[in-house]
Parts: structure tokens; C-alpha cells; sequence
């Protein structure tokens, strides 16, 4: 065929692209219609192919060919729109914690309960040993804790009179053990259940010398508040380390590197959203958890602060359609 006669043909659709275009380049899909839509794939694709027959031909002689530059253009223009990165908005920012997270969560629970009851697990296994043989605890609670406990008191009063300076340091280190948390999943998953393994040791084990000393009560009202939201957090990240770990152990019918950068994307939507739940348990923790309040005061609202914690995950995140609306606008935020 002619090359004229080529472009003469082509020509309609290439406007009909640019058409498109310029719709676009205006910044809302809204004015997109379904034909729009649809054109818009297969037009795309012919004038990739159309492009590459105009620099197979004798315009590709002239560097300054305009018909090249023209669909050049239109071809750029498009593949940098509709694969460039989501810009950041506030309501992207929403729509990931009130949809993205919990449905993320819901979609991988069955690794974020078996985080759970590996700590959980390890916990009891602490508790009980530390109850039947009190040498054990020297092993692995800290000297300050075990000092201060044995001399009848408990540990973290001191915390309350610092609160502001010990939120801080609280959230700081919450989210760098989260973040550990998950990156050991890179171990084939062995890393994060160590992680989860110790943590649960130490918590069963202490709770086991506060029994031994009559401390009971007050060691549970200080870590039930924090601890409704910090636990279910670790939890979280603990699910998201093997489920990197479970990628790469079982990659399936998939190549290694593809199935655990598929899983991963989903594993750190999971530890993004534990963020504002270890900054709430940071307050907690510092103004609350070690207050003078009664422990009763302190249990019950830690039952509160669990329910409602477990209801936003199990319960968010369904929406109408202008809400779907808006997310199509704005695209997902990672």
C-alpha cells in the first residue's frame, strides 16, 4: 500500500484518538464515556502499530517528519497518562485506610491468624514455665524489670510522669519492630516467627513473675489498653512477613520473583496500615495504660478499644458507587 493512501485510511482514527486525548489531558475520567473507554484500548494499540509503520517507510527519511512526530506524540502522551503513578490526594489517603486496609486485612487473615496464635502460643508456653519454674524468667526478663518487680513494685509508673517525650519514643520503636517484623518474612518467614515466637515468650513470662509477686492485676491493666491495638498491629505485621514467606516457600504455578512481588504489595498495604494504630497505642500507652485510673476502668476500655479495633477491620470498607467513583479517579495510593 501507499504510504499516502496509508495515512488517508488511518487518519480518522488517529483524530478520534486525539480526540480522546485532550478529554484526558483535562484530568477527570468523568468525562470518558463507555465508547470512549473502549476506543480508547484498541485505538491506542492500532497507533502503536501504525507507528511503527511510519518509521518503517520513507518518512522515517525526514528527521522532521510531522506525520511521525504527530503520532508520535499522541502515542506518548497517552502511554505516560494512563501508566504514570497515581498523584497523591487526601481522599486517596482515605480511601486506603477505610478500604484498601481492612479489605487487605480480610483478604489475608488466615496469615494474620496465624501470627496471632504463634505469639499467642508462645505466650502460654512462657506463662507457664515462668509459674513452674521461676529460675526461667532470669533468662529472659530484663534486669530493671526484674529488680523493680521483686522489690514489689511495677516498672512503668515513671512512664506517666514523661508521657509526651514517651509517646514519641513509644510510637518510634512500635513501628521500627513492625517494620522488622515484616521485612523477616524475606527468611522464607522463619525470621518473623522467631520475632513473633520471642516477643510472646517475653510477654507470657513476665506476666508470670507480676503473678509470682502478687502483680497480677497491675500488670494486666497497664498492657490490656495499649496492648488491644499494639498486639492486633504485630499481629498484622507478623501476617504480612509470612505471607512474603509463604511467596516465596510456594511460589505455585508462577515464577519466584513475580508471585512475591505480587504478595508483597499486599504484605505492605498491611504494615501501611498499622501505622496510625501503633501512634494511637503510643498515646495509650504513655497517658493511659500507666495512669492511676482503677484496673477495672483501664480492662474495660481496653475491651472497647479491641472491639471497635476489630470491627473497623472486619466490617470497613464496603462502599456505594461514588465512592468506587472516586477511587477510579484517583487510583490506589500504593
Amino acid at each position: 500500500m501507499n504510504i499516502n493512501e496509508f495515512i488517508r485510511e488511518r487518519k480518522e482514527e488517529w483524530e478520534r484518538l486525539e480526540t480522546i486525548t485532550r478529554k484526558l489531558r483535562s484530568g477527570s475520567l468523568q468525562e470518558l464515556s463507555r465508547k470512549d473507554l473502549w476506543d480508547l484500548g484498541r485505538l491506542y494499540s492500532a497507533a502503536v502499530s501504525d507507528l511503527s509503520v511510519l518509521r518503517s517507510s520513507e518518512l522515517a527519511l525526514d528527521p522532521d517528519s510531522e506525520m511521525i512526530a504527530y503520532l508520535n506524540n499522541q502515542v506518548a502522551i497517552i502511554h505516560g497518562m494512563v501508566y504514570r503513578k497515581p498523584r497523591f490526594t487526601w481522599s486517596s489517603l482515605k480511601e486506603f485506610f477505610s478500604y484498601d486496609f481492612p479489605k487487605t486485612f480480610r483478604a489475608n487473615a488466615a496469615y494474620v491468624g496465624t501470627a496471632a496464635a504463634v505469639f499467642i502460643l508462645a505466650g502460654l508456653a512462657g506463662l507457664i514455665m515462668g509459674l513452674n519454674e521461676p529460675a526461667f524468667i532470669d533468662l529472659l526478663v530484663p534486669e530493671k524489670i526484674l529488680t523493680s518487680v521483686e522489690e514489689g513494685k511495677v516498672w512503668f509508673r515513671d512512664v506517666y510522669t514523661v508521657a509526651p517525650m514517651a509517646s514519641s519514643t513509644l510510637m518510634t520503636h512500635n513501628i521500627s519492630v513492625t517494620f522488622l517484623m515484616f521485612a523477616a518474612g524475606i527468611t522464607f518467614g522463619v525470621g518473623t516467627v522467631y520475632l513473633l515466637g520471642l516477643n510472646g515468650l517475653l510477654v507470657g513470662t513476665v506476666a508470670a513473675l507480676c503473678t509470682n509477686h502478687s502483680l497480677a492485676l497491675e500488670f494486666w491493666s497497664f498492657l490490656l489498653p495499649h496492648g488491644s491495638l499494639e498486639l492486633m498491629a504485630v499481629f498484622i505485621a507478623g501476617g504480612a512477613g509470612l505471607i512474603v514467606g509463604h511467596a516465596l516457600i510456594d511460589p505455585g504455578p508462577y515464577r519466584r520473583v513475580e508471585i512475591v512481588s505480587l504478595r508483597s504489595k499486599q504484605a505492605v498495604k498491611l504494615v501501611i496500615g498499622c501505622i496510625p494504630i501503633l501512634v494511637i497505642a503510643g498515646l495509650v500507652e504513655a497517658f493511659f495504660s500507666p495512669s492511676p485510673l482503677p484496673a477495672a476502668l483501664k480492662i474495660i476500655f481496653s475491651a472497647v478499644f479491641f472491639a471497635a479495633l476489630l470491627s473497623f477491620l472486619v466490617f470497613s470498607g464496603t462502599r456505594d458507587g461514588n465512592s468506587a467513583r472516586t477511587r477510579t479517579q484517583d487510583g490506589d495510593l500504593f
